[in-house]
């Protein structure tokens, strides 16, 4: 998940200009769902469309097919009344199999099987490449890649808790340092980065952690941190074996709602083969054969 991009296989596919792209993204947040010509509207002009409206979103759609038809992909784009669908039974959603992973990873860690809740939380995270649908110049669009965006924020927090309760705390900084410097504002990540320097022998850079956040909080928003990151940091300061051996509660903090990202499906499973590797790009993919 990523940037809009269409995918055979290795082979990329060009897709057609600015507007055809809005469209698709738009049909990619509701996968299997019909969306009305109005909501394409909506999305593609943000409120000042043009007279000749449905013309150009039916030529945007055409133009779409096109290309997928070109690229054997089949039909992925159905109409059906009053707009059109991204035809769900035939194309692999990545940010659903996101959410799909994130959920087996939850329920895993429930039963106590931290390796592969872990193993789990890193497939998850995997299918993305940067901000989802970057690039597009929506409203809507850029709402709706805010939801994955928070969906990640999540899942790297709770594999950092499981790697800190599996005594895992070095491994583990360097990813939070990335989370906190992106999230200033998000305590539950400086929680665990300060556990995890703790932990490792690190107090100075710990304390120094809290500080930070402190003086951010202090001048943009005017407050202090809440009380379970004063009470880490009254714990670190005094040494307190609790920051030793208490793990922060796991949270079941699910985002609703459909993806962004899909491949079409093979005879090889629901969802086709998938290739592993660091944050995924948004994209329309046909499995390899």
């Amino acid at each position: 998940m990523g940037p809009l991009q269409a995918v055979d296989g290795d082979r990329q596919i060009r897709l057609p200009g600015p507007r055809p792209r809005l469209v698709l993204a738009v049909l990619l947040l509701e996968p299997g769902r019909v969306v009305p010509v109005e909501s394409l509207v909506e999305a593609v002009w943000d409120g000042e469309p043009p007279p000749s409206m449905r013309t150009q979103i039916a030529i945007a759609v055409s133009g779409l097919r096109r290309v997928f038809r070109d690229a054997g992909l089949g039909d992925v784009i159905e109409t059906v009344n009053p707009g059109y669908r991204i035809k769900d039974d035939t194309v692999r959603i990545d940010a659903r199999v996101a959410e799909e992973r994130v959920a087996a990873a939850r329920d895993a860690a429930a039963d106590g099987r931290t390796d592969e809740a872990a193993e789990l939380y890193r497939r998850a995270l995997e299918l993305w490449r940067g901000p989802v649908l970057s690039g597009l110049d929506s409203l809507r669009l850029t709402t709706g890649g805010l939801r994955w965006e928070e969906l990640r924020r999540t899942a790297v927090e709770e594999l950092a808790e499981l790697e800190l309760a599996r005594g895992h705390h070095h491994e583990v900084a360097g990813d939070l340092m990335a989370l906190v410097a992106e999230n200033p504002f998000r305590e539950r990540p400086r929680a665990q980065l300060m556990t995890a320097l703790a932990r490792s022998g690190r107090q100075a850079e710990a304390l120094a952690v809290y500080q930070d956040g402190r003086r951010i909080l202090a001048e943009e928003l005017g407050l202090e941190p809440g009380r379970a990151l004063r009470e880490l940091h009254d714990a670190i300061l005094k040494d307190a074996p609790s920051v030793q051996r208490q793990p922060t509660p796991l949270r079941d903090t699910s985002v609703p709602g459909p993806a962004m990202a899909c491949r079409q499906r093979t005879r090889h499973g629901r969802h086709g083969r998938h290739r592993a590797g660091g944050l995924r790009r948004a994209a329309v993919h046909r499995s390899g054969r």
